[in-house]
């Protein structure tokens, strides 16, 4: 009697074990997002492991998608298995809101007396907006400024960045060098890389778009066209140099590496410079100038899908990792900059010797996003890479380019 007695609590023990591994398993977040580099990855985990402190009743799971990341998002959004919170990039949010797959957050946001939606930067927010919901709040921004090598200014006479793109083209064409007497260039003004991301900027600032308030293309423009003809222009003339010609990555290597004195990045690349390439003095300088003071703003939403068994506890997590002590936890290194006001207010980056240029960029950054299928950025890509690789002629490229893309346009 005994012996049955004891084989039943401890099966009644083993099921109740189970129940609740399963339970917790159940009210577990899965968060997932992809990662830049190892610094990223810290900070993620660094972000989620003071979450869990704060509010240790919850769990989260960390899920890192490490490449294709928006097609695996949409795939598991359509077999309805999307983690519970996840980054959306700005310039794709667009297919998502049509849609109908993300959760409005306008609800959670109004009963939450300590979440205070206007203190974001207004155009960060209105990125994940549609018809006045809300679906998707911004984590960070970054945009593009110019960081450059102050050693090497200084040793070619240099001493402030270049200020337009006359000063662009000139201060490369000085920077570049032949620094070891060999008879080749191991010294370039500036890396670049051919990539729309990096020309869009130049287009801005050239007056022009990629598409106009009603949605249709405008690259076959003179302004987008004088703007690539000028970006293309400073490899064409030997004074840039691309990644791939130097057997490297990224431009920020060829930057690190000190194979060039300019490159055009982001706020991420701030702790990458102090990780890895600790030797480069650098300095950071707004665009240069083109007809207009332009760059690029990125930003990223965490969202939920509609579809979610957790909605109080993904509103926790989002609410956390977006309100001032989340956002100042993942903004402190630098790695990307804060869309609350409060909060670049309390890390003083207003007055920051490096930061100052990047919260001074929200003036005049505009963010990119396309009304289109993500195939427009492959297409962009292929047609930039022919331009460079092969010398595809400009005007016939775009106008081809333009061509191939108007029959993704997503409809309303």
């Amino acid at each position: 009697m005994v012996k049955n007695t004891l084989k039943y609590i401890l099966l009644a023990s083993s099921l109740a074990l189970i129940t609740s591994c399963v339970k917790d398993k159940a009210n577990t977040i899965r968060f997932s997002s992809w990662q830049s580099n190892p610094s990223e990855k810290r900070l993620t985990d660094s972000l989620l492991h003071c979450f869990v402190i704060r509010y240790p009743e919850y769990k989260v799971k960390f899920e890192l998608i490490p490449g294709n990341y928006s097609e695996k998002i949409q795939l598991m959004l359509g077999t309805h298995s999307a983690p519970q919170v996840f980054y959306i990039k700005d310039f794709v949010a667009p297919s998502y809101l049509r849609y109908d797959v993300l959760q409005p957050l306008d609800e959670y946001i109004d009963k939450d007396t300590t979440f205070d939606k206007d203190d974001f930067y207004p155009q960060f927010l209105n990125a994940f907006t549609k018809n006045g919901k809300i679906y998707g709040l911004p984590k960070d921004f970054g945009c593009f400024v110019l960081f450059y090598n102050e050693d090497m200014f200084k040793a070619t006479g240099l001493s402030d960045p270049p200020k337009d793109w006359a000063e662009l083209e000139e201060f490369s064409r000085k920077l570049t060098k032949d620094t070891n007497g060999d008879g080749k260039i191991d010294q370039y003004g500036i890396v670049i890389e051919p990539s729309i991301d990096k020309l869009i900027p130049f287009v801005f600032q050239n007056m022009g778009s990629f598409q106009d308030k009603d949605g249709n293309l405008t690259l076959n423009t003179p302004e987008f066209q004088g703007a690539l003809e000028y970006y293309y222009g400073l490899y064409k003339k030997n004074i840039a140099i691309i990644p791939s010609e130097v057997s490297m990555n990224n431009t920020e290597e060829v930057f690190g590496r000190k194979r060039a004195a300019m490159v055009i990045s982001g706020g991420w690349f701030v702790p990458q410079l102090k990780d890895q390439y600790k030797d480069v003095n650098y300095k950071v300088a707004y665009l240069p100038k083109g007809k207009q003071m332009a760059t690029i703003a990125f930003t990223v939403s965490y969202s939920s899908p509609k579809e979610n068994p957790l909605k109080e506890e993904s509103w926790k997590l989002l609410s956390y990792l977006t309100g001032k002590e989340g956002m100042k936890v993942w903004t402190s290194t630098g790695i990307a900059m804060p869309t609350r006001k409060s909060v670049a207010a309390q890390l003083d980056y207003i007055n920051h010797p490096e930061y100052k240029f990047f919260m001074g960029s929200v003036d005049f950054a505009k963010i990119f996003q396309v009304d289109y299928n993500e195939r427009w950025y492959s297409i962009t890509q292929s047609a930039m890479q022919a331009i460079f690789y092969e010398k595809a002629d400009i005007p016939q490229k775009l106008k081809q380019m333009e061509n191939d893309i108007k029959s993704l346009r997503i409809k309303n």
